[in-house]
């Protein structure tokens, strides 16, 4: 295991903290989980940088990041649903892409052995979730704002991985 697959993997082992703490009753339970959740989001951007410059790209890292990030991202919204932070439609559009996305990531591997690599808008809609997320969990009001950003992001990624993962499906078929 290499340093960018161990960053994935933290990411994955520090969301039962993130959601425990949420949950808790300690004192600034918001700010911690706050600061996990930046932590996660620093390991989110770390572990690609990690992997390609180092050549630390795997297949297991290819596998690993995506589910991270969909284990994240459905984890940290469900919260702020149950927590009634965010508009439920504005999350429901958020889920709905998340989980299209992690089942056709499912359906991809499982008849190709392969994975369709993040585009650019993908990218860039998760890493303004991750920063939505941050700004309701830690209530900064400004960067409440990025919803509106990445809300149209997320449709567009989502709508992209759809057509990417109809063309790659069929085209390996060859049909």
């Amino acid at each position: 295991m290499n340093v960018a697959n161990l960053l994935t993997l933290s990411r994955i082992i520090l969301l039962p903290f993130f959601i425990i703490i949420f949950f808790s009753n300690y004192e600034n339970n918001f700010m911690i989980a706050g600061m996990i959740f930046a932590i996660s989001g620093l390991t989110d951007l770390l572990d690609g940088y990690v992997a390609r410059k180092y050549n630390q790209v795997s297949h297991l890292g290819r596998l690993l990041d995506p589910l991270a990030d969909k284990l994240t991202m459905i984890s940290v919204f469900i919260i702020l649903a149950i927590n009634n932070s965010i508009h439920r439609g504005i999350i429901g559009v958020i889920l709905v892409r998340e989980f299209i996305i992690l089942i056709g990531s499912c359906v991809v591997y499982f008849n190709s052995d392969d994975i369709i690599s993040p585009s650019k808008f993908g990218k860039s809609a998760t890493f303004l979730l991750y920063v939505t997320a941050a700004a309701y969990i830690l209530n900064f009001s400004i960067f409440k704002y990025t919803i509106f950003i990445a809300l149209p992001l997320t449709i567009i990624s989502g709508v992209s991985y759809c057509l990417e993962a109809y063309k790659f499906l069929f085209k390996s078929k060859n049909i």
